[in-house]
């Protein structure tokens, strides 16, 4: 008698041992079935997980005009030359405009204004965009925020700081000359002056001819070299 007792007690521990070897993972609450299947659910623990690595010398950067280096260097020595602007403080680009006319402006200094925005925000500069409207607009051409529009655009904005340039085309190239300014005292905290040879910019400049139309009038010269480069897309 005692002897089937010893048995039935070690068949009990035999057993429980075995219970607290198959404990389920806790996860295994997951397990679901499919088509007639147990599926079991994998720890996260025993699956290998290849690291996420971006090599950006390897993957590159976005590709970059004559125009985009040009403002990275321009905006290169505006910092060089700088001794009161804050990286804190809120900065502003405005569109360059011709230096003979404050009013005019043209499609190479639009593109430019765009990327001396980018390179200053390389530079770890505080920007503000003035282009953002306070409202979203959902047309027929897509969902548009941007606006030059100044009905749609924000009246508080807190800058304190303006990037202010003008252009100038000469028979040779283009005139570039910017400065940072503090607009509570209009006081010029860093300055650039630069030039650019037509035939860098030849995708936004056209050099000159004997025969050209600026501001609607018709304008001959025997001497080219007297005459200026002139921007596509100006009104003629």
């Amino acid at each position: 008698m005692q002897h089937k007792l010893s048995i039935l007690a070690l068949m009990l521990v035999t057993i429980g041992l075995a219970g607290c070897g198959n404990t389920l993972n806790p996860a295994a609450n997951l397990d679901y079935a499919q088509n007639g299947q147990l599926v079991g659910y994998q720890d996260a623990d025993d699956v290998h997980q290849e690291q996420l690595v971006y090599d950006i010398n390897a993957s590159g950067l976005a590709p970059k005009g004559q125009i985009n280096i040009w403002a990275e260097k321009l905006v290169n020595e505006l910092v060089l030359q700088n001794d009161a602007l804050r990286p804190d403080q809120p900065l502003l680009i405005v569109t360059p405009v011709m230096s003979s006319d404050f009013n005019q402006t043209n499609e190479l200094a639009l593109q430019l204004q765009q990327s001396l925005l980018s390179a200053f925000h390389a530079h770890e500069f505080n920007l503000v965009d003035l282009n953002v409207s306070t409202s979203l607009r959902a047309t027929e051409k897509g969902e548009l925020i941007l606006s030059r529009n100044w009905e749609q655009l924000p009246d508080d904005m807190p800058v304190s700081h303006v990037l202010v340039s003008t252009l100038n085309l000469t028979n040779e190239g283009v005139n570039f000359n910017g400065r940072v300014v503090d607009i509570t005292n209009n006081r010029v905290v860093s300055a650039v002056q630069s030039f650019v040879a037509g035939q860098s910019l030849s995708g936004y400049v056209l050099p000159a001819n004997k025969i050209q139309t600026r501001d609607g009038l018709i304008y001959r010269t025997e001497n080219v070299k007297q005459s200026r480069y002139t921007v596509i897309g100006d009104k003629q």
